[in-house]
């Protein structure tokens, strides 16, 4: 239930990399990005993608076109120092020898160019894959993530207030940082990582997530980013903020 005075507490997920939160709490913001979870649609196709070759393409036909050229010049060798009498200084062995590096050389070349090649067609295949998976999943997401997503939204816009507390995971250090809103909801056009935002008063204290409330690792795994604190959590919360004169 979210209460009409000043003492709702949130819990709001802005990242996982660690980079997202660093930048909330150096200029003073809180921010949410649906973009930052949807990759969440793709666990299976991610999967399947880490474990195929990126490069299978390539090597298949690049391993057809070695053998091809193999074999033919294994011939075009044998064929070269057959009865060839190596006591004297022939200059047709030294023709033939150069003849046979020219087209080493050559077939080098050929490999470089159809390797570049072959990286461009994978790379565009691997690229067309994940276009596919991207328009299967946006056009049917999972109605539980919808109404998650949904509901986070209207949060961040409307139902978190001035005065209300955050408290922000720092997922690449296990610690929480916890702040007080002091503005409402603002769109930064400028398309960087704080274009959704809410200016926040962030506390110097941290606190480790074993120092938190029971279940609090919980909501981290949820599908929603941004979770209403209620009953004994949200106890705890302002029990921090009191202790530490926030």
């Amino acid at each position: 239930m979210i209460r009409e005075h000043r003492n709702n507490v949130w819990v709001v997920r802005a990242g996982y990399c660690g980079q997202q939160e660093a930048v909330c709490l150096e200029k003073g913001y809180v921010s949410f990005d649906l973009n930052l979870h949807i990759m969440d649609l793709f666990g299976n196709e991610l999967l399947e993608m880490k474990d195929q070759s990126h490069n299978y393409k390539r090597y298949l036909h690049f391993g057809d076109k070695y053998r091809d050229f193999d074999q033919r010049f294994r011939k075009e060798f044998e064929d070269a120092i057959k009865n060839v009498d190596y006591s004297a200084d022939r200059p047709e062995v030294v023709k033939k020898m150069k003849r046979l590096n020219s087209k080493l050389k050559q077939f080098d070349e050929e490999v470089k160019q159809f390797d570049a090649t072959m990286q461009k067609f994978d790379d565009f295949e691997r690229l067309e894959q994940m276009k596919k998976a991207v328009l299967t999943r946006l056009s049917s997401p999972p109605i539980h993530l919808i109404e998650s997503w949904a509901k986070d939204i209207l949060h961040f816009t409307t139902d978190i207030r001035i005065y209300d507390l955050v408290v922000l995971p720092i997922m690449s250090e296990k610690m929480v940082a916890i702040g007080r809103v002091k503005d409402h909801y603002q769109y930064w056009k400028k398309k960087d990582t704080l274009s959704h935002r809410r200016r926040v008063d962030w506390h110097d204290t941290r606190v480790p997530f074993e120092n938190m409330f029971f279940g609090f690792e919980k909501i981290l795994e949820s599908d929603s980013s941004i979770t209403l604190l209620d009953g004994d959590e949200r106890e705890f919360v302002l029990g921090i903020v009191i202790d530490d004169t926030f």
